[in-house]
């Protein structure tokens, strides 16, 4: 069996660079990454490698009818147990405690519990994530693996011409003491993106505008436009938005806004602190890392109060702490 040879699953894409810029690193370092489309065939027929890494495992199993997603769960053990008597050793890197949105979060559990008696290795991107796994029973090898930063896939388009950041402000027709909140990423339930919006709509007195943008289901769209209402600062834009345009975004913006719960890794925050945006938000798993520094805002929802006290710090921020954020992202690759 080969050292160098690994199988990777699922197969990177160009809408996960998070994955894509691991395969790559990998081969540059000389590792034969082998991928396919489907599970199924790395387990059956390992060609020489000694192990399987496994992303979002959830993928395969999700399904709202409780019948099904006990026999795609059965399925994906089943493939599992069998790599494993073909030689291979499993691996897998834990982004979120259960799969984000699971219809039947009990079903996700257990399954993630039986996963974990199956790893030899867990990858995590912060050191407290082996608490979350040791009490699901995990009692293999835990490894620290920090998120890598977002600058070779969103640069900073104002990072050489401070003015340019000015005037893309002035564009969306934000005054001089108004501040631009965001909320980057796909507009899914788990995000709770109402409950955001109740929670700024509730902020008299104070001038922003929030921007939630990412693609949305048309139910999750519903509900966030209820919540909105007739409040003008809130201007949600869902769709796909271009990595131009999302950097663009996240580096004018004052502070990245996010409300996620029960959950690892927030890929936002990265892609924020990235590009030298403040986060605010509930400090949990991931970023409970972070309460320590000025860049990220604590806050647990839904609290309107507290929210408006972050964000009257906003103002009082120094410059410095963008750097600070930026290169505390970049420190890991």
């Amino acid at each position: 069996m080969s050292t160098r040879r690994l199988l990777v699953w699922p197969r990177p894409d160009a809408a996960n660079p998070y994955l894509s810029r691991l395969v790559a690193s990998l081969r540059a370092r000389g590792v034969e990454v082998l991928t396919a489309p489907r599970l199924g065939p790395l387990c059956a027929f390992p060609r020489g490698a000694r192990w399987l890494h496994l992303h979002w495992p959830e993928w395969m199993i999700h399904h709202p009818d409780r019948r099904l997603y006990r026999a795609r769960t059965a399925w994906l053990l089943g493939l599992l147990d069998l790599a494993r008597a073909r030689g291979l050793s499993i691996a897998w890197t834990a982004h979120n405690r259960i799969g984000h949105d699971d219809p039947h979060p009990d079903l996700g559990l257990a399954a993630r519990r039986a996963l974990l008696r199956r790893c030899s290795v867990v990858f995590g991107h912060f050191p407290a994530a082996l608490d979350a796994l040791s009490s699901m029973g995990f009692t293999g090898r835990f490894v620290h693996q920090p998120h890598p930063h977002f600058d070779d896939d969103y640069p900073d388009p104002f990072a050489a011409d401070a003015s340019a950041r000015s005037a893309f402000r002035r564009s969306l027709g934000l005054s001089d003491d108004a501040l631009l909140l965001v909320s980057p990423g796909s507009m899914e339930p788990y995000k709770q993106l109402p409950l955001l919006a109740r929670a700024l709509r509730s902020l008299d007195g104070h001038r922003f505008v929030w921007i939630p943008v990412g693609r949305c289901l048309p139910d999750e769209l519903t509900a966030l436009s209820a919540a909105i209402g007739d409040d003008a600062r809130l201007q949600p834009r869902p769709g796909f938005a271009s990595r131009e345009s999302l950097s663009s975004l996240v580096s004018a913006a004052d502070a990245t806004l996010l409300a996620h719960h029960d959950l690892f890794t927030s890929g936002s925050a990265v892609l924020s602190f990235t590009l030298g945006t403040p986060v605010i938000g509930p400090p949990v798993q991931h970023l409970a890392s972070f309460e320590p520094r000025p860049f990220f805002l604590p806050w647990t929802p839904p609290d309107p109060a507290a929210l408006g006290r972050q964000l009257s710090r906003l103002h009082g921020l120094a410059p410095s702490v963008r750097a600070e954020a930026r290169a505390a992202a970049l420190s890991h690759t």
